[in-house]
């Protein structure tokens, strides 16, 4: 009979010990992170807000793979939908630039500062919204994307125009990235 009392007494020192009247918590799953929630959720977990350090880094990228003339760097920086727009039309972003690199000679830029680092501008949703309206910028943005716009410095190799004055990028995140959703930019090819 001595032996059921210890197996009892040996289950009972494997369970935590509580207090009289307390409940026994259970583990609860959290949800997925999110931008933005209610206080009435019973549990939420917050993302923290992007940097827009990662959405530059996308933009350096992307313009440094432009002036190797390599779409295979290119191509993992454009989300699968990914456009430009020149003002007059949307074009699927891979098509129109394997277009520009057949055209045009991108390699003539290596070497040349294309932009400076402390001219790139980087916004969220709620900048655009507090420009003044001689600064608007002709994009919108969700609330986890972000806008770069970069000002470009040498735009043109011999008598080619290779970029617009400016491109402005939308960039959204995408796990621990970002990706290019859109990118502005007033050029037409030749």
């Amino acid at each position: 009979m001595q032996a059921p009392a210890a197996s009892v007494a040996g289950s009972e020192r494997s369970a935590p010990r509580r207090a009289p009247g307390v409940a026994e918590q259970r583990a609860e799953v959290l949800p997925e992170p999110a931008s933005n929630g209610s206080s009435r959720d019973q549990w939420l977990v917050l993302r923290a807000p992007a940097a827009g350090g990662l959405a530059r880094e996308a933009v350096r990228d992307f313009l440094r793979a432009a002036v190797n003339e390599a779409p295979e760097r290119m191509d993992p920086l454009l989300a699968p939908q990914a456009i430009v727009d020149n003002g007059s039309a949307k074009q699927p972003a891979r098509a129109f630039w394997q277009s520009r690199f057949t055209v045009l000679d991108y390699t003539e830029l290596r070497g040349q500062l294309l932009f400076r680092e402390t001219d790139l501008e980087t916004f969220h949703a709620e900048d655009l919204a507090r420009l003044p309206a001689g600064r608007r910028l002709a994009i919108e943005l969700a609330a986890d994307e972000i806008a770069v716009r970069v000002p470009i410095r040498v735009s043109w190799a011999g008598r080619a125009r290779l970029f617009g004055d400016e491109l402005l990028f939308r960039l959204r995140p995408t796990g621990a990235r970002y990706e290019i959703a859109e990118i502005d930019e007033d050029f037409r090819l030749p």
